[in-house]
């Protein structure tokens, strides 16, 4: 129990530093997860964050959402993230999953290599144009067998 609450409180500083550069004062809601196995040779957070959703579109590029989220490495060796993806259910109930994005640097990339104690902030893709308010639940999906329901906070 003790591990979770400072995960959260680490997650609910991450979102206050992020609110305080963007110079918004309001409640941050975001979505988490504690990622770790017994030996901690695998032991992250991973932050998502619905209320940075933009909604991109231009002639050039077809319409997008992009949602930025953060992953927390608390091993003391390099995390491979390796394109992995996020499910949304709406409260419409259509289903929608974050896509493969061409960057191969920086926020919008979809594999990289995290030290041990770093954290690096991703923006997941959608094809859906949506709100986090039309968000019902999220997932993490690492691979067919490791798939996380992630945790609600309202960050109240």
């Amino acid at each position: 129990m003790f591990k979770k609450q400072l995960i959260l409180a680490v997650l609910v500083l991450l979102t206050f530093g992020a609110m305080a550069q963007s110079g918004t004062t309001k409640k941050n809601p975001f979505y988490y997860e504690l990622i770790s196995n017994e030996s901690k040779t695998t032991n992250f957070v991973f932050g998502f964050y619905p209320t940075t959703y933009t909604w991109e579109e231009s002639k050039d590029i077809e319409g997008f959402t992009h949602v930025k989220a953060a992953v927390i490495n608390s091993a003391t060796g390099a995390l491979e993230w390796n394109n992995y993806k996020i499910n949304i259910l709406l409260k419409s109930g259509k289903l929608i999953r974050s896509y493969t994005t061409v960057a191969k640097e920086g926020d919008f990339a979809c594999n990289y290599i995290i030290k041990g104690s770093e954290t690096h902030y991703q923006y997941f893709c959608f094809h859906t144009k949506f709100t986090a308010d039309d968000i019902n639940k999220v997932w993490l999906v690492l691979g067919d067998d490791q798939i996380f329901n992630l945790m609600f906070d309202k960050n109240e």
